[in-house]
């Protein structure tokens, strides 16, 4: 059991919001390349296209709350920006069936100034947003487009007829089109004007790959959780249909699909998935490349890296397309017997491999140029991977087990570990994390256990939770400032320097004596 939480208490007391500061603005507008726009400071799912969570601006030590908008509303991908910086766009997840799951606020109020109802599904990935402004976004087995002020533009389903399944997310690719992977590993090229499919690639037609062993529990997880958090469970995602809870609990782990990640794309366009693999107990890592040589995009079949069973980390590109960054060793035995667990961190030379001067003599494998054992369990969030080959992950054990010294968050490269970092009080790192030029920036959050158990693990009788600042050189802690519930997306980053905190709240849901607040906080930055 880990100790009680009256140091973190205190500790996140000292480093709250004090309004008596005056807010200052920072420059975030770091140079983008079409057709994002430039100067626009968070793109989209870890940031921009190649997943990199890395940001090219300075970002404050010190914040205040200015704001807290959406409340009740969960949201498990990170808000993006028009290209004025002054709207930001969010999806979330809303128990009603005709509430709104898209919204569009303003940045300096955090007032709603339109929103929209989709399915559930459009929680899963984050609003893309063009240079000329138009929206950009994945719901069920669709990829849609609307117009600045939220009316419909176009849409596209990918799914072959009469077959429903999930788009992964989106990214834009260098050369314009909109990049996807659907559910069942096939990856699409759209263009961004009309929707129009311009090429398609089947990963396992085309690798001969099948998907990971299933994770599905095959239980009603409803009938062994207290009445509370059942309550708290239909509070953010509605009451579920029969089938329905088991489906999107086993979906959340990647139960039966081929993909359950969003693409990464590199600046020299290549197009990375991970999923499925040569067999039921190892998945892959995929290239993809674009050849345009007949004006027209054609998907074909790069290299691959094989992986210790599945993964839930999408893939992490250096921004000069040098480096890629995964995590496996995710599967239903590491969810039952957190002892079991063999996960890694692995990055490989994208440049080796294509020269095929990487240490596999096949050219059809990319070989693993350095590697991290994972010391808890598997990674639940994709690691950032920094342009000098730099990687920062995070490590969380979902029992909360871990004494006070177990790493929290990691630097490591080539060379071996820089850095480890153990957050105070017990505290774990729970979101995916945002590297700025002098910061690593996330959420942590504290656990008290309670006597009830789901699947031999303690849930949270309660929980501390805060917004969290390091240094980017050594981990130490530079600042920190309470926020109501646990955050699963990243923090992002505005043109002002902002910091925007989206909750999902997962552990003050399964908390039997906290109910969750949700929503999005908007924190301003101050004079140090």
């Amino acid at each position: 059991m880990r100790r009680a939480l009256i140091p973190t208490i205190i500790l996140l007391a000292a480093c709250a919001e004090h309004p008596q500061d005056e807010t200052i603005d920072l420059v975030c507008q770091p140079d983008r390349e079409l057709p994002y726009a430039d100067g626009a400071s968070y793109l989209g799912i870890h940031g921009d296209a190649s997943n990199s969570d890395e940001i090219a601006c300075a970002s404050g030590s010190a914040y205040q709350q200015t704001w807290h908008a959406l409340e009740g509303l969960g949201l498990p991908q990170p808000n993006t920006f028009s290209p004025d910086g002054l709207t930001t766009y969010v999806t979330s997840t809303n128990s009603d069936p005709q509430g709104c799951r898209v919204h569009a606020l303003d940045t300096e109020t955090g007032v709603v100034q339109w929103c929209r109802n989709f399915p559930p599904t459009i929680s899963y990935g984050s609003v893309e947003v063009d240079e000329e402004g138009y929206l950009y976004f994945t719901v069920e087995d669709q990829v849609v487009s609307l117009n600045p002020d939220g009316s419909d533009r176009w849409a596209t389903s990918i799914g072959e007829a009469g077959q429903q399944e999930l788009a992964w997310g989106l990214h834009f690719h260098p050369e314009g089109p909109i990049a996807t992977v659907s559910q069942s590993g096939t990856v699409v090229l759209l263009n961004r004007e009309a929707g129009e499919i311009l090429s398609t690639l089947s990963i396992p037609e085309v690798y001969g790959f099948v998907a990971p062993a299933s994770l599905d529990l095959d239980l009603d997880l409803s009938l062994l959780l207290p009445n509370a958090v059942n309550a708290d469970i239909e509070s953010v995602w509605g009451v579920p249909q029969e089938g329905e809870a088991d489906a999107s609990f086993n979906t959340f782990l990647g139960a039966g699909g081929f993909v359950d990640n969003t693409v990464g794309i590199s600046s020299t366009g290549d197009i990375f998935v991970i999923g499925g693999g040569p067999d039921e107990d190892h998945g892959a890592l995929v290239q993809i490349r674009v050849d345009w040589s007949d004006q027209s995009p054609t998907l074909t079949a790069g290299w691959y890296t094989p992986t210790n069973a599945g993964s839930a980390t999408s893939p992490s590109i250096t921004k000069d397309g040098r480096y890629v960054t995964i995590s496996d060793g995710s599967s239903s035995d590491t969810f039952f017997n957190p002892e079991d667990v063999d996960a890694k961190v692995k990055v490989m030379d994208i440049d080796a491999c294509d020269a095929n001067t990487d240490a596999d003599p096949d050219a059809t494998v990319c070989e693993v140029l350095y590697v991290e054992n994972v010391e808890r369990w598997p990674l639940i969030g994709a690691p950032a991977t920094l342009e000098d080959g730099t990687v920062i992950f995070w490590e969380l054990g979902l029992d909360f087990a871990a004494d006070q010294s177990a790493r929290d968050v990691v630097a490591m490269n080539e060379g071996g570990v820089i850095w480890e970092a153990s957050l105070p009080d017990d505290m774990d790192w729970t979101s995916v994390i945002t590297v700025t030029e002098n910061h690593v920036i996330g959420t942590g959050t504290a656990v008290t256990p309670s006597t009830e158990t789901l699947l031999n693990l303690s849930l949270p009788q309660t929980t501390t939770n805060a917004l969290l600042i390091l240094d980017r050189q050594t981990g130490d802690l530079v600042f920190s400032a309470p926020i109501p519930d646990d955050a699963a997306g990243t923090v992002s980053i505005g043109p002002r320097g902002e910091l925007y905190v989206g909750m999902l709240g997962i552990f003050s849901i399964l908390s039997t004596e906290k109910r969750p607040t949700l929503g999005l906080i908007r924190f301003s930055p101050t004079a140090e």
